[in-house]
Parts: structure tokens; C-alpha cells; sequence
């Protein structure tokens, strides 16, 4: 899923350049490609599907140049993560009835390749003789209210019994939660068969399901396109979390403690996964930082960033703009954003 709007990571990610196509980490690769490189340890380059939208298409095709058309899906417009996974469900599907599928975000981070694989090769098999979905889970450390949590049965072994999948808590929800200590955040990977995942599409998203079915053999054919665009036109804006997770009863946990996961969904995420200086900085970019402690600062091309006397703050240099704020309160930043965007400025959070 690479269909992101610009909407976190102000000011480098933007409505004309999500974050999905940025290298946050310094690696000499964007997210969506090393998403994607990472996935080769385990699937192969042809058998690998991109749900974008359009105007991200050829933006796509130069990062993974390896993709062919068919492999490309362009949405006429986001309408969140169940319409997405459902239209490539049921590409897959008209071609390859019997395969099991991955479905994984563009923009997450992964530090242990060789452990992640090991989790994906573990779902794999546990869903390969049930009729089961299996996600991918990491121990929750804070009480994050942006992820889905998973209670899950306590047993032996790695794959557990989802007891409930809740997603994006409240706050004193997720304080409770990480009291129990038997919840783990969702990374927003799902496993199983593509026949499965289109049965629950069936049974709890039915308008959806149908929409769908009713043009599905248009799929993969010269006419899929004009049906897609009128399809979209009638769905509901709907995440693939809140109408098909919560309500699946036969759902499995891969639970992973050392993969090394984020969602760079905030910079405050990128700072806490990222390396830092004896003073707790996490530095990117041309920057000068003196009597400086616990910040996250970047500067983008040959624009130097200089600090002196402060600390707990996130600065980002991009282009002609530079917000400062401070780490704990960056959600807050909105208010900067709405702002910009009421006098015209291109501005997105």
C-alpha cells in the first residue's frame, strides 16, 4: 500500500510527494523501496503489487523500476485502506485463485531483515492450512493511541489466539492496555489466503464486497480502469483496521519483540528509531548543534541548521520552510498547518 496523502511528517512529506518516496533514514533508498527490498528475501519482484493513486503512478514506476503495468494499481482517489486491499485482492484473486498474499505498508521501517523474514515465513505457515488471517504484532511500549492493539490468548510459541483488535484507543484505553501487559501494537501486516481475505470482505464490509463483485470480471481487462473509477465514486472512506479487523473472529498474532519496527508516522517516531549523539540528538543533514540536548533536527540540501541553549525540540528544514516545535507536543503542529493552509500555503499534516 502505497497510497499515503502527505498528511504526517510536515514539511518534508507533501501532498505532491508523500512520505513513502523520502529517504527518512539516511539510506540511500526510500521507504517504498526498501519495503520492497526487504520483501525479496521472500517474494518474488513478480509477484510484488503497488495500490497508489494516480498521480503517484510514475513516481512508482521510477523507484521500482522493475514493476510491470499489470502490477501497478492506481486508485482514482484515497478512500482508506479497505477499498485499497480490496481491489488488490481481487486483481490477485482473477488470476491466482489459490495464493496466499502479504499485505504490508510502504512507509514502515524494518532494522532486522532476517528476523522480519523469519515472522512473514511463520504467518505464511500458520495460515497455510487454516482459514485464518495472521498480523503481524510488536510489543507495545507506550501508550500510543495511533496504532491498533491486539489482546491476544496467553500461550506458548509466537502465533497467538487475537482475543480483540482495537484500533487507534484512546489514550486512557491504551494506558490500560499497556497495564495488562497481554496487548501488542498491529504493524499493519496482514497474511493469509486471498480467498479468505475476500470472505471477509463478504461477511463484514457486504457494500464493498459487492461493489466489487459486481465488476470483477472487468478486472484485468481494457474496461477495469472506467470501472474502477466509478466504483470509487459510491465507496465509503473505510480502514481495512476498523471494518474487517475488529470484527474477525478466526485472527492469528505473529508476535515479534526484536524486528526492529516503526511507523514513521511522526517525527518524534524517527527520532526514537534513529541513532543519537552523547547528548540524545538525533541528527540528519548539514546542522551545527551546540549545548544541545534530546533534539531531532534535520536540514535538507546544503542549508546548515545551527542550535545553541535548547532541548526536547524537533526542527526540520526543508526547502524555504522550517518548523521547530517541541517533541512532545508535535501533534499540536496542526493548528501551525491550518493555518498556513488559510493563507493559501501549501501545507499538510
Amino acid at each position: 500500500m502505497a497510497g499515503g496523502t502527505g498528511q504526517r511528517c510536515w514539511p518534508l512529506s507533501r501532498k505532491a510527494r508523500p512520505k513513502q518516496f523520502h529517504d527518512f533514514l539516511g539510506q540511500g533508498k526510500s521507504l517504498l523501496q526498501a519495503t520492497a527490498e526487504r520483501f525479496e528475501h521472500i517474494i518474488p519482484q513478480a509477484n510484488m503489487w503497488v495500490v497508489t493513486q494516480a498521480p503517484y503512478a510514475e513516481e512508482v514506476k521510477k523507484q521500482l523500476p522493475f514493476l510491470k503495468e499489470a502490477q501497478l494499481l492506481c486508485e482514482p482517489t484515497a478512500k482508506h485502506t479497505a477499498p485499497c486491499i480490496a481491489y488488490a485482492g481481487y486483481k490477485i484473486a482473477a488470476k491466482y485463485p489459490h495464493a496466499q498474499v502479504v499485505i504490508t505498508p510502504a512507509d514502515h521501517t524494518v532494522e532486522q531483515v532476517v528476523l522480519f523474514t523469519q515472522a512473514i515465513e511463520e504467518a505464511l505457515r500458520a495460515t497455510a492450512s487454516a482459514d485464518h488471517l495472521a498480523i503481524l504484532g510488536v510489543h507495545a511500549t507506550n501508550p500510543a493511541t495511533g496504532y491498533g492493539y491486539v489482546t491476544f490468548e496467553e500461550q506458548e510459541g509466537t502465533i497467538k489466539q487475537v482475543r480483540e483488535f482495537v484500533e487507534k484507543p484512546s489514550l486512557e484505553q491504551a494506558k490500560t492496555y499497556l497495564s495488562r501487559g497481554n496487548y501488542a501494537w498491529h504493524t499493519g501486516i496482514v497474511v493469509g489466503y486471498v480467498a479468505t481475505l475476500l470472505r471477509q470482505y463478504q461477511a463484514h464490509l457486504p457494500a464493498l464486497w459487492r461493489g466489487f463483485e459486481q465488476g470483477k470480471a472487468l478486472l484485468n481487462t481494457c474496461q477495469e480502469q472506467a470501472f474502477i473509477e466509478t466504483l470509487y465514486q459510491s465507496l465509503a472512506l473505510v480502514s481495512f483496521d476498523h471494518g474487517i479487523l475488529e470484527k474477525v473472529t478466526n485472527l492469528f498474532l505473529i508476535r515479534c519483540t526484536d524486528i526492529g519496527w516503526s511507523d514513521i508516522g511522526t517525527w518524534k517516531g524517527l527520532y526514537e528509531s534513529m541513532e543519537k549523539d552523547q547528548q540524545g540528538n538525533a541528527i540528519q543533514g548539514r546542522v551545527t548543534a551546540l549545548a544541545t540536548k534530546n533534539c531531532m533536527i534535520r536540514s535538507t540540501g546544503d542549508t546548515l541548521v545551527a542550535t545553541y541553549g535548547i532541548e526536547n525540540l524537533t526542527i526540520v528544514q526543508h526547502g524555504q520552510v522550517v518548523m521547530v516545535c517541541p517533541k512532545d507536543q508535535e501533534q499540536q503542529v496542526k493548528q501551525l498547518v491550518e493555518h498556513l493552509a488559510a493563507q493559501g500555503q501549501e501545507a499538510y499534516l
